[in-house]
């Protein structure tokens, strides 16, 4: 290991000195990604700067889909509870906007590339994965997310983020991508449905995938399907027909709560519960995340560069056996022709030409393996964008192309061996025993000082 220890940044000394005051545990599991953070650094995989604690976001998230007619915007400007709306009614419907805290009355609006550039947001360097899409998709990265603030308290330590629904208008594939990835990273999923519009066969091509991964989340109790009616509506609605399509279409789990937009019902109730207990869904999510991202160290990052390196040696030895075909066989023309191999087989002139070989055959072996190792890195690069990580596969896998490496059947990246698994594995133990730690603190009497009802807001 190295002995260079890395060095913890400024925003990450505030985050520290935030979770002590909030919850031991938490504080307990930012250390270990400090201790991640330094097996990480010492395999070069990230910079002094960098940070795996920026993969998850460290406060509650709530994502709510829908279209502004589903009364996505009503339930989020009830909910802060603010003079001033937070969420224009005719906001664009094919824009993602992350509403954070910010004590000043004025609020402000920045485009997407502050969101997108910042890792204390759920969307850092989501470009890359738009990149992936399609190429020059990165550029138009202010058309999908915009940053939004306001003062109400109840936006203290949490992120919104506000997703279009599921119209079938909005068909662009960045749009189900940024979709899914904010409801992946959410603690709490609204989906909003509007009661008027029970046909959902014109949106099932959108609604299909989305569902197929709440199926595969490791929480799926997350998502709450809400069926919201508007005011002065007098039909009622066939909850079980809803669930009934959604099923169709491949929902498999999942709560439903309708909503009317005229009496105070027990739905209202259960979903500001819901909200009121986000803190403890949030906490278990991060503890899992880090049990994930210690996992991932094996059977993603090194996993990938493992595979970099054979396929490696793999077009390196086969250049190499092309090219003593390629000698072999202009050895058995030239006998034929000059009778050569009569004239190799005096000892000295044989010496020579076995000793020209190896030195030929070194040099080439080591250009050819620098060669093929531009390619590998390139394919590294974009497989690093497509898994998401933030872990720089191609820099360990520079570091594994020394001059023995190249010579001798090296497949294993350099760095990773028995001390560095070791670490990992006591980390992980120590990540499962905050788990117990967690519970702890989440007590019959904590979850009922959390279980105190926060002011109604859904006057619907």
């Amino acid at each position: 290991m190295s002995t260079t220890e890395k060095s913890v940044s400024s925003s990450q000394h505030l985050l520290e000195q935030q979770l002590a005051d909030k919850n031991p545990a938490l504080l307990q599991a930012f250390r270990l990604y400090h201790e991640l953070d330094q097996v990480a650094y010492d395999l070069g995989l990230i910079g002094m700067d960098d940070s795996l604690a920026n993969k998850t976001s460290w406060s509650p998230i709530i994502t709510v889909i829908g279209d502004p007619s589903s009364g996505r915007n009503e339930f989020i400007n009830r909910y802060l509870d603010t003079t001033t709306p937070a969420i224009d009614a005719f906001t664009n419907h094919s824009h993602f906007t992350v509403l954070i805290y910010r004590p000043d009355e004025t609020p402000i609006a920045l485009p997407g590339t502050a969101v997108d550039g910042d890792p204390r947001l759920p969307f850092y360097h989501i470009s890359d994965r738009l990149e992936q899409l399609e190429s020059g998709e990165s550029r138009h990265i202010n058309t999908y997310l915009e940053l939004t603030t306001n003062n109400s308290p109840k936006l203290k330590d949490k992120t919104i983020i506000l997703a279009p629904g599921f119209s079938a208008k909005i068909k662009s594939e960045g749009v189900a991508l940024l979709r899914e990835h904010a409801a992946t990273l959410s603690d709490l999923v609204f989906v909003f449905l509007d009661a008027s519009k029970p046909n959902l066969e014109d949106v099932q091509q959108e609604l299909k995938p989305f569902l197929k991964m709440t199926t595969a989340s490791h929480n799926p109790g997350k998502f709450i399907y809400v069926i919201n009616q508007a005011q002065g509506s007098a039909n009622n609605v066939d909850l079980a027909s809803w669930k009934q399509q959604l099923s169709k279409l491949g929902l498999q789990s999942g709560q439903f709560f309708v909503l009317k937009q005229s009496t105070e019902t027990n739905n209202q109730l259960a979903i500001e519960q819901k909200l009121a207990n986000i803190d403890v869904e949030s906490a278990y999510r991060i503890l899992h995340t880090l049990e994930r991202h210690i996992d991932e160290f094996d059977s993603v990052v090194i996993h990938e560069v493992k595979k970099a390196i054979v396929l490696w040696k793999d077009r390196s030895h086969f250049t190499v056996i092309v090219v003593l075909s390629f000698i072999a066989l202009t050895l058995v023309a030239g006998e034929i022709q000059f009778g050569l191999v009569a004239l190799l087989l005096d000892p000295f002139i044989a010496s020579i030409f076995l000793f020209l070989l190896v030195v030929t055959m070194i040099h080439l072996h080591i250009y050819s393996s620098k060669i093929h190792a531009r390619f590998i890195r390139k394919k590294l690069l974009e497989r690093q964008k497509e898994l998401g990580l933030m872990e720089n596969l191609a820099a360990l896998f520079d570091k594994s192309l020394t001059f023995w490496r190249i010579l001798l059947p090296y497949e294993k990246p350099v760095g990773w061996n028995k001390d560095v698994k070791e670490t990992l594995e006591m980390i992980k133990t120590r990540a499962k025993g905050l788990v117990q730690s967690l519970n702890n603190t989440f007590n019959t009497s904590s979850l009922a000082a959390n279980n105190k009802k926060e002011e109604t807001f859904l006057n619907l």
